[in-house]
């Protein structure tokens, strides 16, 4: 499946406006301190933004377009452990890095590990929770977390406007669907059958983790069968009509 451009005629004023919009939500993300007090910080303040980047989250370093067609988010990045060894970055021989390449891969869009170059991918990554664990990758999690991030997760998709949001296991698919007021399945089995469209006319399609825990609970081949959803979506004429009747408004 290739990703393609929707070109208009004022493109690059609209991509300008796009830039300096994102470039303000990254210092919204520099600037909060919410999470400070619940067990977070934020890559701006841990070891003084030594690694910190001019992104939203460590996550999009390795996907950012803001002109993407898909938007994958996940729960959060991590811990500072993590973080640290690898400067900010995330590190290839990660099993849920190659499984979300392997996924992504069964659709058609064929992206290279996150340390290797990339070029012309419509996609863009973030995560739920958009500060650092202290220490360990893993562990309990606070739903002030989420809430506290829950406005600027909504801002980038509503900034993005992607054609399909694929939310990486329950906490993603809850704390996107909570930012807009809804109530999600509590269950993920439920969860993986709840494809909506969100205010804005994004498709939401939620799958389970592709980590460990995530492929105990559903095997890799059925997470492949999920992500044909995906496809489906990214594939779909509705979506280009939309886009046509947009474009025609425009002039």
């Amino acid at each position: 499946m290739q990703l393609t451009n929707i070109t208009t005629s004022n493109q690059p004023a609209a991509a300008t406006l796009t830039q300096l919009r994102y470039e303000e939500l990254v210092a919204q993300r520099k600037a909060c301190r919410a999470c400070a007090s619940c067990g977070l910080i934020n890559p701006s303040v841990h070891l003084k933004g030594a690694y910190d980047a001019d992104e939203i989250g460590p996550f999009t370093r390795w996907c950012g377009d803001l002109d993407a067609e898909l938007m994958v988010i996940g729960q959060d990045w991590g811990g500072t452990d993590y973080y640290d060894k690898h400067e900010g970055l995330d590190e290839d021989d990660n099993a849920t890095n190659s499984r979300l390449c392997a996924l992504l891969s069964s659709i058609g869009i064929h992206l290279e590990l996150p340390l290797l170059p990339q070029d012309g991918y419509k996609l863009f990554f973030t995560n739920s929770v958009l500060c650092l664990r202290n220490g360990k990758m893993t562990g309990p999690v606070d739903r002030r977390w989420f809430s506290n991030c829950s406005k600027l997760l909504r801002s980038q998709v509503e900034l993005v406007k992607p054609r399909v949001i694929v939310t990486l296991g329950l906490r993603a698919y809850c704390s996107l669907l909570e930012a807009y007021g809804t109530q999600p399945k509590s269950q993920m089995r439920d969860a993986v059958r709840d494809v909506r469209e969100l205010p804005g006319g994004s498709w939401l399609v939620p799958v389970f983790h592709p980590g460990v825990l995530g492929t105990l609970s559903r095997s890799f081949e059925e997470q492949k069968r999920d992500w044909q959803r995906v496809k489906q979506e990214l594939e779909s004429p509705s979506y280009a009509e939309k886009q046509t009747t947009e474009r025609a408004l425009e002039h």
